[in-house]
């Protein structure tokens, strides 16, 4: 079957399905923001993302600095999504011909700009030509205590997120707009951290695991991620609409792009954004957006009134 027909979330299916354990070290394999495997020092979390030129990013509007810092920081949300502490990072390298060391140089100053703020050390990784434009890889390893996964949301439980939604989606489209680099992001000026959110997002881990049933980061939009997490834990979710944090940033460009906002947030994705379950009586700092029940997918208005949501976002292939 086309690739296009089963989009890429039937093909992690398959994969899934054909790669099962086959060692009892492996404690969570395919299906999450990380694997996990069980070592004599404890738990190993491993991730791996891919950005590929023309799919991912546009030379035209990104630095290599800012391509080099974005790399990283993706993968660096996807240790704490599960619980972890980021520690090793392999970056893999696709090259044209025709680049520049100074290019390189510059991918890597975006790297190591990232990696000195989280302690991260950057041990290895290849380089081999690429005669269809940039192609980025990194693998990052982590470790956790705790390991949280998208499999333990029960009903009851909130639905929270840190941060404000749709920035970076909005931020990609004002970027396609002027069609050229940024390179500095003055504060006074609102629509840079738009932007700024769009090309070197700021991963944050939550500060306590304490009453945290699930969580995932939000790479491809909340309704598709919080999809996720009820497919894997089996329930089912409200959210209400009103109360998704939308910065005032956010609804000045959407007006001046004539968008809706909520479209941002609700299916815009690379966010970065942490996405959690907890149970009742959690003391934190996160926004409350909705809870877990037994089964269906729905947006309450500020009447009450339910609207099913669907798996709506960002998806390869599709």
């Amino acid at each position: 079957m086309q690739l296009s027909k089963i989009g890429e979330f039937g093909l992690i299916k398959n994969l899934r399905a054909k790669c099962a354990h086959v060692s009892p070290n492996i404690l969570i394999g395919i299906g999450d923001d990380a694997a996990v495997i069980k070592t004599t020092a404890g738990k190993t979390l491993i991730t791996s993302d891919m950005m590929i030129e023309g799919v991912h990013f546009d030379l035209a509007f990104t630095t290599f600095h800012q391509l080099g810092y974005k790399l990283l920081a993706i993968n660096i949300s996807d240790i704490f999504a599960m619980g972890g502490n980021p520690e090793y990072f392999l970056v893999s390298l696709g090259l044209p011909k025709t680049y520049k060391s100074r290019d390189i140089d510059e991918l890597y100053s975006g790297i190591q700009k990232i990696a000195g703020k989280f302690g991260i050390a950057i041990v290895g990784g290849d380089t081999c030509a690429s005669r269809q434009g940039l192609i980025l890889s990194g693998t990052l390893t982590g470790s956790a205590n705790k390991v949280i996964t998208r499999t333990g949301a029960r009903e009851g439980d909130g639905i929270f997120v840190t941060s404000t939604l749709g920035d970076s989606a909005a931020g990609l489209q004002l970027l396609k707009k002027r069609g050229r680099k940024v390179y500095g992001f003055s504060p006074s000026t609102p629509r840079l951290r738009l932007v700024k959110s769009h090309l070197m997002p700021e991963p944050s881990p939550l500060k306590s695991m304490s009453g945290i049933t699930s969580m995932i980061d939000i790479s491809d939009g909340l309704l598709m991620d919080l999809s996720r997490i009820c497919d894997e834990s089996r329930v089912g979710a409200v959210i209400r609409k009103d109360s998704i944090p939308i910065s005032g940033e956010l609804g000045k460009a959407a007006k001046s792009l004539n968008r809706d906002p909520l479209a941002f947030a609700l299916k815009g994705g690379e966010d970065y954004v942490l996405l959690f379950t907890a149970r009742p009586g959690i003391k934190t700092d996160a926004f409350r957006i909705g809870e877990i029940i037994s089964r269906g997918r729905f947006i309450a208005d500020s009447a009450g009134k339910k609207t099913p949501f669907k798996a709506e976002g960002y998806e390869h292939f599709k």
